[in-house]
């Protein structure tokens, strides 16, 4: 039996980050599909384990751990993995797991929505102007990003960290909508690196539609 149980979906970007954070560090993991198109959030059995009825929702043996940014340090504690070298630069990480949370990743989100909308694969609409605004947003935050990655390869140490792993979560679902990371010529060799990192796979071929034990 593993002992880690990821519940999510492949749609979800932050489920993403933490299947991402399994995967580079070297950790097999259930992996347990959550259709929001079906409900399955509001059922009894899941809202037992996400009271926000949201995803991911990590399961480490006995506990459950919820928000992605909070599920990713525990893993980093945890299994001494990506957490950074000293005190210092844990600090600078959590700070830029925040940004992510509070700039990077709404707009994406919300342009990946939009795309996904145009695809029929969800049953949304979005008014030209407001896709316009999301990408607006979503290209004001790379741009924050990649002015800070013009000082080193990662953004808090000279070797990747939580913090490189959840923004680029987000960065890979903004190629699935389109955005031209060489527009930002930073962003796209940081994520060259994340790319190149050991047992890296990118979301699609990293989560599926369905329950898996991935390893």
């Amino acid at each position: 039996m593993k002992r880690f149980t990821l519940y999510g979906s492949p749609h979800s970007l932050p489920t993403y980050k933490v299947a991402l954070m399994l995967r580079l560090s070297n950790e097999p993991f259930s992996f347990r599909y959550v259709s929001f198109q079906k409900g399955m959030n509001k059922t009894p059995e899941f809202l037992a384990l996400s009271r926000w009825r949201q995803v991911p929702v990590l399961i480490d043996r006995e506990r459950t751990y919820l928000q992605s940014a909070a599920v990713v340090e525990h893993l980093a504690a945890t299994l001494g993995r990506f957490q950074g070298a000293d005190a210092a630069t844990r600090q600078r990480v959590r700070e830029w797991l925040c940004w992510n949370v509070d700039a990077l990743f709404p707009p994406i989100f919300n342009c990946y929505g939009v795309e996904l909308g145009r695809n029929k694969l969800l049953p949304i609409g979005v008014e030209p102007t407001i896709a316009d605004h999301y990408r607006g947003r979503a290209e004001a935050a790379l741009s924050v990003l990649d002015s800070h990655l013009a000082g080193g390869a990662y953004l808090c140490a000279a070797e990747p960290t939580i913090a490189d792993l959840f923004c680029y979560g987000d960065v890979a679902f903004a190629e699935l909508c389109a955005f031209d990371l060489g527009r930002w010529t930073h962003v796209a060799g940081w994520a060259e690196r994340v790319t190149a990192l050991p047992g890296f796979k990118a979301p699609f071929e990293l989560l599926a539609m369905e329950n898996a034990e991935l390893s």
